[in-house]
């Protein structure tokens, strides 16, 4: 057998011999300082530590991963627990290569892939995830990366495209890369709020970033834990079963809690409201937005109002029932009980007409003047039906002294038209009857009421 000693590193070097049958080449490592006599390294050793495999001529290289790290435990033992060999196809091997060149192998290996034997072959340590995973879930003792789009379990060998795991290792990457942007978010804010009142400085606050795994990493690393689905349930169970409790024994840090659980409603809420207005969703999605956030919707009214019923019959019959004369919702006074009708139109639904009627006036829109006349013939089928449907529909807690009618409709013009401002407001000044509401002035009332809500400085001081 031709031996073709090659110095390398500190730790050892590689042994190239060809084995008996002529076309395949192996590597061995030897040691540059032997184990101690005795030592199951050193049996190990005395056994041959083979790295490499390699049949000339068919572009399939055999990695046996091997811990090559001298004073660590397993020292010239297996670098996994369970995979043995790690099979790569590179069509980059020159099949008349002399054996002296088996190190540029080791160059064309892909990327994620160790290429420094000193340091034992097979994956770069982010990506023993994955040796982890497929030992923990398949009996395989073997990997084979192959040029197929492919992930696979043939027997004990588990078959992996060579794409998708660089595709893997790529997003790998990417995490790490968001992950110390985060991480250095966070340190900054820590040194500069530590340091502020020496500097004369205001504390600041680290931002979170944008992407999720961002996100999740920066709270990490502020020393927040992200909950997963099961603890979440059991923590609102708890809150749930406990809050009377919490109430009397602790009514201060009860109320605390309280505030903060509804400030990150109200935060949700806006996210998800102003999400769906930047889309131009459909009337029918606002329909099962409001249906879902009565309390979004609620913000159209100066007083206390709770909803009765959704797509409402106000044309006889029951509340429920169906009919050509359906209300989008009927809302009603909790103190006195006095109806009122509420009809949704687009975000996108023009309030007035594109030319003007006369210098810096503007009309409103055909479909603002149809939503508004809509609205009021649905409070006069009401007026005149509500004792059947409240026999009906077994409500008797609903009167109609006056009708309370609004639409709900299109966005604010900008301040860059102040004529279709002017014009805008005061045609809905002077529609006495029917109350008119922008879905973007929605919004602004539940970002009043959540900068309302939130905490300032002061009161955030614990006693």
């Amino acid at each position: 057998m031709a031996r073709f000693g090659i110095d390398q590193s500190e730790n050892g070097r590689l042994d190239i011999r060809m084995a008996s049958i002529g076309q395949e080449i192996e590597a061995y490592f030897i040691p540059s300082v032997s184990p101690a006599e005795g030592a199951p390294a050193a049996a190990r050793a005395d056994a041959g530590v083979k790295l490499l495999g390699l049949v000339r001529g068919s572009g399939e290289l055999r990695i046996y991963p091997i811990n090559t790290l001298y004073g660590t435990s397993g020292y010239l033992g297996p670098k996994y627990d369970q995979i043995r060999t790690l099979v790569v196809e590179i069509s980059a091997i020159d099949p008349y290569f002399e054996e002296s060149e088996l190190e540029t192998v080791l160059e064309v290996l892909p990327a994620g892939f160790v290429k420094d034997y000193a340091y034992g072959l097979g994956l770069l340590k982010d990506c023993n995830r994955i040796i982890r995973l497929i030992e923990k879930h398949t009996a395989c003792d073997e990997i084979a990366f192959t040029s197929a789009d492919e992930s696979a379990v043939e027997g004990r060998v588990f078959r992996l495209g060579m794409s998708r795991f660089a595709e893997m290792w790529s997003e790998i990457r990417r995490i790490n890369d968001r992950g110390n942007r985060a991480a250095g978010r966070v340190k900054d804010a820590f040194v500069h709020n530590d340091l502020a009142t020496v500097l004369g400085l205001v504390s600041m606050d680290f931002s979170l970033g944008r992407h999720p795994v961002s996100r999740v990493i920066a709270k990490a690393a502020d020393g927040v834990e992200e909950l997963n689905d099961q603890e979440r349930d059991a923590l609102i169970a708890t809150l749930t079963s406990e809050s009377a409790g919490l109430a009397k024994a602790r009514p201060e840090k009860f109320q605390k809690l309280h505030r903060e659980i509804e400030l990150v409603s109200l935060d949700h809420l806006i996210a998800s409201y102003e999400e769906s207005l930047e889309k131009g969703e459909n009337e029918q999605y606002w329909q099962t937005f409001f249906d879902n956030n009565a309390f979004a919707l609620q913000q159209v009214f100066g007083a206390p109002m709770v909803s009765v019923q959704s797509q409402a019959t106000v044309g006889g019959g029951s509340l429920a029932g169906g009919g050509d004369k359906i209300a989008d919702y009927l809302f009603k006074n909790s103190l006195t009980n006095n109806v009122a009708l509420v009809e949704i139109k687009k975000p996108t639904t023009r309030l007035l007409d594109t030319r003007e009627h006369r210098t810096g006036v503007y009309g409103p829109s055909k479909e603002l003047n149809g939503a508004v006349t809509q609205v009021l013939d649905q409070a006069y089928q009401l007026t005149s039906n509500l004792a059947t449907l409240k026999h009906n529909s077994r409500r008797w807690d609903l009167e109609s002294y006056a009708i309370s009618c609004f639409v709900v409709a299109g966005r604010t013009p900008p301040p860059d038209e102040p004529s279709k401002q002017k014009s805008f407001e005061l045609y809905r000044a002077n529609s006495r009857s029917v109350t008119i509401v922008t879905y973007d002035e929605i919004l602004e009332r539940l970002r009043l009421l959540r900068n309302f809500l939130a905490p300032t400085d002061s009161g955030t001081a614990e006693g």
